[in-house]
């Protein structure tokens, strides 16, 4: 969840960080950590692997992730809200969490093996969405290969409605417009190769695997 921290809204501050694991357990009926252990079984990891998680809110994806990893993996879970850092933290496990802009990286080229962004694209800016993917392909190694999550840039024109409505009134006017031009269209304008979108959850949501070239 790449968002600003600001206390004093609801849908970037701590309470809302408290409670996003037990919001996403109750809308997905507790399906979406079976997805993620599935989604990550996907990316093939090695024991040693670096992966970066993207925009990993309070790092239900980044804890799944280091669990598949060997003491020489590494896992950096990567948001711009320190509320919803402080709440990974609590939660525990081998990762390192850092604040900073999905478009911005402090991190090195070339670093990571992999790298994931899960239900976080849709809430960076518009015009922020493909610097940061650009970012995610100058830190990944040439070869290194990753997933996105995000909702569907398909389907049927009535869901596709409903979509954005609901975006819009929950993240503002921005957020639905992840489904134009779609994640395939802008992780190949960021120089990235993607698989075939997957859809999941009745095909609200769909996942991309990519690959650095």
């Amino acid at each position: 969840m790449n968002t600003p921290d600001d206390g004093g809204s609801l849908s970037y501050g701590r309470r809302t960080a408290r409670l996003y694991e037990p919001f996403v357990a109750a809308v997905t009926l507790g399906r979406y950590r079976p997805l993620l252990a599935r989604e990550v079984v996907r990316l093939g990891l090695g024991p040693a692997d670096r992966i970066l998680d993207l925009c990993c809110g309070t790092g239900l994806l980044s804890r799944e992730l280091a669990r598949r990893l060997g003491p020489d993996g590494e896992v950096v879970g990567v948001d711009a809200s320190e509320a919803m850092l402080e709440q990974a933290r609590l939660a525990g496990g081998r990762v390192v969490y850092v604040r900073a802009e999905a478009d911005s990286l402090p991190l090195p080229d070339g670093h990571f093996d992999g790298a994931t962004l899960f239900l976080g694209l849709h809430e960076i800016t518009q015009a922020a969405r493909l610097p940061a993917l650009r970012e995610v392909r100058r830190v990944l190694r040439p070869g290194g290969r990753g997933l996105v999550l995000d909702f569907a840039s398909g389907g049927p024109a009535l869901r596709r409605g409903a979509v954005r409505l609901a975006l819009s009134a929950l993240e503002g006017p921005e957020a639905w417009t992840i489904t134009e031009p779609g994640l395939s269209v802008l992780l190949s304008q960021a120089g990235l190769r993607p698989e075939r979108p997957r859809p999941v959850f009745l095909g609200v949501l769909e996942v991309v695997g990519f690959a650095r070239p």
